[in-house]
């Protein structure tokens, strides 16, 4: 009886070990089998790979038989890995660390069905039994989180860029106001000596030092032009007959042994851009193409229309919106650009040109404009076969007025008495002004400082213009003072002059379409010119 109650309950405590057991294995298998992540069982002994999961059979885009009986033991991969390394001698290393022990995870790319590479993340540990050579290998697609990675790094990128683009424009700004102001006292004295003078061997220097005055000008227009805040005066143009007139000039800038060749679309849309900013980067990026080329070749200009959908604007670091535009491509067939040059290029001061041939802002600010101008620049480069340079200018749909210019013919007749108010806070520059339009026989009356000029206003408002520099100590700044003025005498001209361009932009609450910007330093003849236009137009 006892013997026949202990096998009894023997059987049934194994029984229930085994259904146990069974339940157990049931989970397992379930667990493995509908992992998210592909699950693979590599034997080593056999060289064969002895059991796969439902989403491995996803992930390959292969079928379960078909992975199980490979050829030879291994996952799919490509020859080489994106660093370069051989993909089998890859695996070899990690099996082995994953055979002695050690639970390697590592990235690797792997081909599917289609020959197709997927990124992956490989998890890989040794399983029991250990007379056996099991290693179980768990592989993620991570595709998706590159790709997510990625976008977060060019958003991080270009926030840096502008950062960097920002604290750049507030450094030049701030140097281009100053220096400014500095070049306009140097200009105007030079222009009153050379007015004065009648000797000849006088004039001989003195015109070099007022050339060489307006170039120290042209360098803070470049440098104002890197942070998109140089003054622009756009038109309607067509990119072709610009583009063509680079034949006549290019003699003098690309020796015989650079062929040049045009390739112009009839039918170019128009677009509305600076014409001396874009003949300026043309050269820029001839110049560079030039470099490339020191044993000769051939360089091509391009012109084309596209249409740029929301797709092809995904693809582009710049923010371009979606619409028409016509593109202006420069193509060398020189040394090119190392891939990790590539990203640099755009960076001020950064040069692949030998020490002293070059000062790495030509791209810098051909960016610059293109920013302005509402497009983009690209550049692409392959070592060995050449650069290509691609301008995106948004095409004009509508004829769009332009801003009143200023004529530039020389001013004739005297000022016949005229009033102007004069306020600017720099007094080397206020003399010199002084100077110039008394010479020409305008009535001066100088103020420096909005706050004085107002004062000066209300007591006599008899005043035929208003000549004001933008920044300017205490509380009336040149736009508010134009503001305040124009309250007692709505129909007063005003002529702003400024130092650093974007002062009319943050400060112009009080201008009005018809009014003229100058930047410093402004000369003579620049500056009469608009005076006399602005007293000639009607009710000025």
């Amino acid at each position: 009886m006892i013997v026949t109650t202990l096998i009894f309950n023997l059987s049934a405590y194994w029984r229930a070990t085994d259904t146990e057991a069974e339940k157990k294995n049931r989970q397992f298998e379930a667990m493995v089998e509908f992992s998210p992540d592909a699950i693979m069982i590599f034997d080593l002994d056999i060289e064969q790979v002895a059991a796969v999961n439902t989403r491995a059979e996803e992930l390959f885009g292969m079928t379960r038989d078909d992975l199980e009986n490979a050829p030879k033991v291994g996952i799919r991969c490509p020859d080489l890995q994106p660093s370069g390394e051989n993909s089998t001698e890859v695996s070899a290393r990690k099996f082995a660390e994953a055979l002695a022990g050690e639970h390697p995870v590592f990235q690797l790319q792997v081909l599917n069905g289609n020959n197709e590479e997927v990124p992956c993340e490989i998890s890989l540990s040794r399983i029991p039994p250990f007379n056996q050579k099991l290693i179980r290998a768990n592989i993620t697609d991570i595709s998706k989180r590159l790709a997510e990675q990625k976008q977060r790094e060019d958003l991080q990128a270009q926030l840096a860029a502008s950062q960097r683009l920002e604290t750049i424009g507030q450094f030049t700004g701030g140097v281009a106001h100053d220096f400014n102001n500095l070049l306009a006292v140097i200009l105007g004295n030079l222009e009153v000596l050379q007015e004065q003078t009648d000797d000849e061997a006088q004039k001989q220097f003195l015109q070099p030092s007022i050339n060489a005055t307006l170039r120290g000008a042209d360098l803070t227009r470049s440098l104002l032009s890197y942070a998109s805040q140089a003054v622009l005066k756009p038109e309607i143009i067509d990119p072709n007959s610009l583009v063509s007139d680079i034949r006549k000039w290019s003699g003098r800038t690309l020796p015989k042994n650079i062929e040049l060749e045009m390739s112009l679309l009839e039918g170019l849309w128009r677009v509305k851009a600076d014409p001396a900013a874009l003949e300026n980067a043309l050269l820029n990026m001839i110049l560079n193409a030039r470099d490339s080329m020191a044993q000769g070749g051939k360089l091509t200009i391009e012109t084309a229309n596209i249409w740029i959908d929301q797709t092809c604007h995904k693809s582009q670091q710049e923010n371009l919106e979606s619409g028409p535009y016509v593109t202006v491509s420069i193509t060398d067939t020189g040394t090119g650009i190392a891939s990790d040059n590539l990203e640099k290029v755009f960076e001020p001061f950064f040069s692949t040109k030998p020490k002293g041939r070059g000062s790495g802002l030509g791209l810098a600010m051909v960016q610059g404009f293109m920013r302005q101008s509402g497009g983009m620049v690209q550049v692409s480069s392959k070592l060995g076969v050449g650069t290509t340079c691609k301008l995106y200018f948004p095409a004009v749909t509508q004829e769009l007025q332009t801003e009143v210019p200023v004529r530039t013919e020389e001013v004739s007749r005297k000022g016949s008495g005229k009033r102007i108010l004069l306020v600017e806070d720099e007094r080397e520059v206020l003399a010199v002004l002084e100077w110039m339009l008394k010479a020409e026989g305008y009535a001066v009356t100088s103020a420096v400082s909005g706050d004085k000029a107002k004062a000066i206003f209300e007591a006599d408002p008899n005043f035929d213009l208003l000549l004001t520099d933008i920044m300017m100590p205490g509380q009336l700044q040149g736009t508010d003072l134009s503001k305040a003025l124009r309250e007692l005498d709505n129909t007063l001209p005003v002529i702003f002059m400024s130092g650093y361009p974007a002062e009319a932009t943050d400060n112009g609450n009080g201008l009005r379409p018809e009014d003229i910007r100058l930047t410093k330093p402004v000369a003579r003849k620049e500056l009469l010119s608009a005076i006399a236009q602005v007293l000639e137009t009607p009710n000025g």
